[in-house]
């Protein structure tokens, strides 16, 4: 089966402007991107999705394919439809274009699963929570799954919800380092990379913006609130997306060119 990935990267950012130029060592983060996304021997092409020419000519510049796209688009995933409307592949590849730190062992996982069980229709990864100041920070999405990698729900709320443990949080504003660590061991974030069978692709992008996916601000929901699965198998990942500028400032330190 033919894998293209599509990478989404739009130019205007409330908290980060022209994030995906911004510079990582002697890179942009675009290039980053692209560079580890291609790297995966499953994927036969890939593919920027953008609405600013300058991204374009930047991805261009390094030798990359971009894809110029409506800069009307709600989504990520609205974006990636739009260029996956135009080739001939079975399955769709989405890594966002803020996730600097993607690896291949990442993407294989993922890619795998769809390659071997061709009832997947959407699959995506999580990786444990390291550090109990992610659990609490809305920028990172947290994810609960079933016993077999099947998605409950996303949100950037801290879940599932340890009541005793959080109780004696808003008492104290502190939780002692046992329990911390007991919790991390057991929460997941989500990881910015999202698969496709190209067919229910197209039919996810007519279904409706759901409630969930407005109040939270993740279009995974609207899949989840329509009843379909998506399975998210747990990986290895240290990395993390950019989100803000004290993201970019520790990606920079981590990724000297």
């Amino acid at each position: 089966m033919k894998v293209v990935a599509i990478i989404p990267a739009r130019i205007s950012s409330t908290r980060l402007p022209e994030k995906p130029l911004a510079l990582i060592g002697n890179k942009p983060l675009i290039q980053w991107v692209y560079e580890n996304v291609s790297k995966s021997r499953y994927i036969t092409d890939t593919i920027v999705a953008t609405d600013s020419e300058k991204i374009k000519k930047v991805v261009e510049g390094f030798g990359g394919r971009a894809e110029m796209t409506s800069p009307y688009h709600v989504s990520g995933t609205d974006r990636v439809a739009e260029v996956a409307r135009k080739i001939n592949a079975e399955i769709i590849l989405n890594v966002q274009g803020d996730e600097p730190f993607i690896t291949t062992d990442v993407i294989d996982v993922v890619l795998k699963l769809m390659l071997r069980d061709q009832t997947v229709v959407m699959a995506s990864a999580k990786t444990n929570i390291t550090d109990i100041s992610e659990f609490f920070n809305p920028a990172v999405v947290k994810v609960i799954c079933d016993k077999s990698d099947r998605a409950i729900y996303f949100s950037r709320a801290p879940i599932p919800y340890y009541r005793d443990e959080f109780q004696e949080y808003k008492k104290t504003g502190k939780i002692d380092r046992k329990k911390a660590l007991e919790i991390c061991s057991k929460t997941y974030k989500h990881i910015g990379i999202y698969c496709y069978l190209w067919d229910f692709l197209m039919k996810f992008t007519k279904m409706k913006q759901s409630f969930l996916e407005e109040v939270e601000k993740l279009e995974q929901l609207r899949a989840i609130e329509n009843g379909v699965i998506i399975k998210v198998p747990t990986v290895v990942y240290n990395g993390f997306g950019i989100d803000t500028l004290a993201d970019l400032e520790k990606a920079r330190k981590l990724l000297k060119g």
